[in-house]
């Protein structure tokens, strides 16, 4: 095994070093560091860059976390406390980890006397912490109509603030140098702390992170989110609460920002939702699955399908779902239609979310139109076409025009989740929340939905009916045309609902 000075260490050593590092800080910071721990925290730091980097992001958090904003622009205020005296029980920090830490620069004189003073009550004042000249962890490699307060980014892309970003309008996809791609969601602040971790202060944020950034963190308020390689949401209000659910994959997530907390992470699945607060010990869970389905993987069971068209079945096939999108020039019904057989009463009275992802075929895409949509509808009576006006609503995806949501029959948005006047296959991710509970009616006059893809949000808050037994179904469609067969491909079909069983009015 390579040593730590060694540039090319391999990656299983490197992870270890990093697992070291952060058990060592969090000692260190909880006080409870012995000598010899001092010793190889000083000797990890010294040897190994990617060591240093972790005890960065790591230090950079905690002085983050020790203060609070106040009222009005503080955006160019840049504060030192004084550092409070070692208490007993309290190892002062030894030399050697001194020069380490002065190794990183004007981080570490500003995160270290920061995490002193937040032992004592929180200052009411704001701190910034300053990246490392050259340090580039992140890019904005995509943007819809963003407006950011102040300029974060250059020309090419790269991240040349230090302090909060502040995304007030619009969207924006920030890809890190660890291979993690955050979407952002106006109005939110965040502040980058290092290639795998963020902190977000408020508003709502979409990692995807695959597997060679295992590990991404999201800071928050009242805890941390740790990824272990999926796609999730977080979104935090202006009380510090944080929300967060799992689209795919697995996620830790811990209250407070203390080893103790640490020690003990709630592990969530895709469906799963729970909330952090700061006067709560533990997370709290707010949404679990009702139906898991991925098609022959796994141990979920897969739902019943009633194929609209039995000569053109839906079929099963390595771990999904095809669904026929394509009719042979002599038919005249170009609709298939396949119904997920399952009691949904479940999601009238909550909050549910349904999350799927699908891709569409390559051939013929430039031929005649083509498209998958998920449609619900209230139960009742023949099933419903994706632009009848008995379609409670309907999100379709195209290679053409990409997403198209529709209410009651009506176009309500349209998005392009790809670049324009391409055809555009997938995959797409596609997120629907169904908002049907008293407070959401109270709020929004209504049942609302919301519907995002591949991180984007291409509705909020469109009112429609929900029945107290809604039907779910996957729809396909394409005009009658020569060529092969052809399917909508989709994997990993979930729906879950809030844990609250609150009765539809």
């Amino acid at each position: 095994m390579t040593t730590p000075s060694n540039h090319n260490t391999q990656p299983a050593a490197a992870a270890q070093n990093r697992a070291e590092v952060l058990r060592l800080a969090s000692a260190l910071v909880d006080g409870v560091l012995s000598a010899d721990g001092q010793a190889d925290l000083e000797r990890l730091l010294l040897a190994d860059p990617a060591a240093r980097d972790a005890f960065r992001g790591f230090m950079r958090a905690e002085s983050i976390l020790a203060w609070e904003l106040v009222a009005g622009d503080t955006s160019s205020v840049q504060i030192q406390p004084e550092p409070e005296p070692v208490r007993a029980g309290r190892s002062a920090l030894p030399m050697p980890i001194k020069l380490a830490a002065g190794l990183l620069a004007a981080l570490m004189i500003v995160a270290l006397p920061a995490w002193l003073s937040s032992q004592r009550e929180p200052a009411r004042q704001v701190i910034r912490v300053v990246m490392p000249a050259g340090e580039q962890v992140a890019t904005l490699t995509d943007d819809d109509h963003a407006r950011w307060e102040g300029e974060p980014f250059d020309a090419q892309g790269n991240h040349v603030a230090s302090g909060p970003l502040r995304l007030a309008e619009g969207s924006a996809q920030i890809t890190f140098a660890s291979g993690a791609i955050v979407a952002v969601h106006a109005p939110t602040e965040i502040e980058i702390l290092s290639a795998d971790r963020v902190f977000l202060r408020s508003g709502q944020i979409t990692p995807y992170v695959p597997p060679s950034a295992h590990g991404f963190t999201v800071v928050s308020p009242s805890g941390e989110i740790v990824d272990l390689g999926t796609e999730f949401t977080v979104g935090v209000d202006a009380t510090g609460r944080t929300d967060v659910f799992v689209i795919d994959g697995e996620v830790d997530v811990a209250s407070g920002h203390t080893r103790a907390h640490h020690d003990a992470p709630l592990r969530m699945t895709q469906g799963f939702g729970s909330r952090l607060m700061a006067a709560e010990p533990t997370p709290v869970p707010t949404q679990e699955p009702l139906v898991i389905d991925h098609f022959g993987g796994g141990e979920s069971k897969p739902l019943r399908r009633i194929d609209h068209d039995e000569g053109y079945a839906s079929i099963v096939r390595d771990g999904a779902v095809w669904i026929p999108i394509a009719a042979p020039p002599k038919r005249t019904e170009p609709f298939v239609r396949s119904v997920l057989d399952h009691d949904w009463s479940a999601l009238a009275g909550r909050r549910s979310t349904i999350s799927f992802k699908v891709t569409l075929p390559e051939e013929g895409t430039n031929e005649s139109q083509r498209w998958l949509a998920l449609v619900v509808d209230d139960g009742t009576g023949e099933l419903p076409r994706a632009f009848d006006s008995i379609a409670s609503c309907a999100v379709l995806i195209s290679p053409d025009w990409q997403v198209g949501f529709r209410v009651d029959g009506e176009p309500a948005n349209q998005g392009y989740v790809f670049a324009r006047g391409e055809p555009a296959v997938g995959p797409f991710q596609v997120v629907v929340t169904i908002d049907d509970t008293p407070q959401g009616h109270a709020l929004h006059g209504g049942t609302v939905c919301t519907v995002m893809v591949n991180g984007k949000e291409i509705a909020t808050a469109r009112r429609f009916e929900l029945g107290p037994r809604p039907r779910l179904q996957l729809q396909t469609f394409a005009e009658p045309h020569e060529g092969t067969q052809a399917f909508a491909v989709v994997d990993d079909f979930s729906v879950s609902v809030s844990t609250d069983r609150t009765e539809a009015p």
